[in-house]
């Protein structure tokens, strides 16, 4: 059981919702509503569980701005003792209380009471405490720690500025068109020369090291990658989960190291944990471990992928299933105490070498404990599962044939009580990658073209729309 005594818990109130919060939408087949959507029914989480925001905010010297492009809830059950993640996509359409529909990652920019808000009315949960970073606490974080090691589950090719924090002139894009100072390394960027940048390079899923500038950037690829802010959410878990391994593997998470860490980084941080809570936290995730750290991903629920009018491109989730998926991804049940989950085997039966990792990490992340790894001694065409269990309550068989996307015919009942409740056994046309499963949570709506006006006619005034709020880049 983990000790969170130190945390003070509270509901959050919700303001009445304004009949202006949809004017200036433009209606099309993804959003018809003329009145804001009713709020997401309340999560029922088991007493004394907290919710921590944890999000990654999109800063700038010189613009400023509080845009929050990653979205991810941990929320602590202390009894079971399990640290469920949820990513929210940023660009999730919800009612802003007290605004407006718009963009998740626009509540935060408002101030941290409006976000606690936008969570609770869109998705049913009390935000108890946020933690935001910028740019620079990843970069440094990483760098400090020498490095992580992520399993990439897709291949990205990514060219970004060698500053993150650059702004490219649009008339220029790839050049420099005024004096400039790297944020990082002070170097001095003079116009006419090329944007001096890096690449992350990853060809297929497996293991790989990142320094800080590449964790960055492979945190925030979407620009022409498959999948886009879907799969930039996982990405963005892969990152958490790397951080809290190399800082057990490095021995920070001590009573000794932290409050030095905390002076050094506290300027590109902002929350409302105090140092004594912070430690409280840190010293019990490295008593954890890794499969009590489970993951959850909102486009689960079903969203339609659309552009609209002054919002720009957004994700709709589907309202109706948002309470009950949360219900039952953040309520873990008792039974699951140990905290260490269902033991597996895993076979890497793909013919690919060092595959298996990768079918490590896809378990891992829905929870399992993966207890060995080895290659099969042949090639299997289909990925199976063999069942070892000799009874079918508590089974973790709809799980897998559901995140694996397994036909019924792929799982063999082999009923045998040893450690191993399952070996999976992966084949040929085990997809790690996500954005390969994407289109069937995500549904996309071409954007609307507007109607021509015949030559001769007088277009009928429409009243102004509200200005966008914030830039839609990430």
């Amino acid at each position: 059981m983990l000790d969170l005594s130190a945390f003070v818990l509270r509901q959050v109130a919700l303001p009445s919702v304004p009949v202006t919060a949809t004017s200036g939408i433009v209606p099309s087949e993804a959003f018809s509503l003329t009145t804001a959507p009713p709020p997401v029914p309340a999560i029922r989480l088991r007493a004394g569980t907290v919710n921590i925001a944890l999000l990654g905010v999109d800063t700038r010297p010189i613009q400023g701005g509080l845009l929050t492009d990653v979205i991810i809830i941990a929320s602590i059950d202390p009894y079971v003792p399990a640290v469920t993640l949820l990513s929210v996509p940023r660009d999730t359409l919800v009612y802003v209380p007290g605004y407006r529909m718009g963009k998740v990652n626009t509540a935060f920019a408002r101030g941290p009471e409006v976000f606690r808000q936008t969570i609770k009315y869109n998705f049913g949960l009390d935000v108890h405490y946020y933690a935001a970073i910028n740019f620079a606490a990843l970069v440094n974080g990483v760098d400090t720690l020498s490095g992580i090691e992520i399993v990439a589950l897709c291949p990205i090719y990514h060219v970004f500025p060698k500053d993150p924090y650059y702004l490219a002139d649009p008339a220029a894009p790839l050049t420099v068109t005024v004096p400039y100072t790297d944020t990082f390394t002070g170097e001095v960027w003079m116009p006419g020369q090329l944007v001096p940048t890096l690449t992350i390079a990853i060809p297929q899923a497996g293991v790989y090291q990142l320094n800080g500038l590449q964790a960055l950037a492979y945190v925030r690829a979407r620009a022409g990658i498959p999948g886009g802010d879907v799969d930039r959410t996982r990405r963005a878990q892969q990152i958490v989960r790397a951080l809290l391994n190399r800082a057990r593997q490095k021995g920070i998470l001590t009573l000794a190291r932290l409050p030095v860490l905390y002076d050094q980084f506290k300027r590109h941080v902002r929350t409302d944990l105090t140092l004594e809570q912070i430690l409280s936290l840190a010293l019990q995730a490295d008593r954890l471990g890794d499969a009590a750290i489970r993951s959850c991903y909102l486009d689960e629920v079903g969203m339609t992928s659309a552009v609209l009018e002054p919002v720009g491109a957004v994700l709709i989730p589907n309202r109706e299933n948002i309470a009950p998926f949360l219900q039952k991804a953040l309520f873990v049940p008792l039974n699951q105490r140990t905290g260490e989950g269902i033991p597996v085997e895993v076979w890497n039966a793909t013919g690919r070498r060092n595959f298996g990792p990768v079918v490590a990490e896809r378990l891992r992340e829905l929870g399992f404990r993966v207890l060995s790894i080895q290659d099969a001694a042949e090639v299997y065409t289909q990925t199976k599962v063999i069942d070892f269990t000799t009874t079918k309550k508590g089974s973790a068989i709809p799980l897998l044939q559901r995140a694996l996307n397994l036909r019924p015919e792929s799982v063999i009942a082999q009923p045998n009580p040893g450690e191993a409740r399952y070996r999976i056994i992966a084949g040929r046309d085990f997809e790690a990658c996500y954005h390969e499963t994407t289109p069937a949570n995500v549904r996309q709506v071409p954007r609307p073209t507007p109607a021509a006006t015949p030559i001769g006619a007088t277009p009928t005034p429409t009243p102004a729309a509200p200005a966008p709020e914030g830039k839609t880049e990430g």
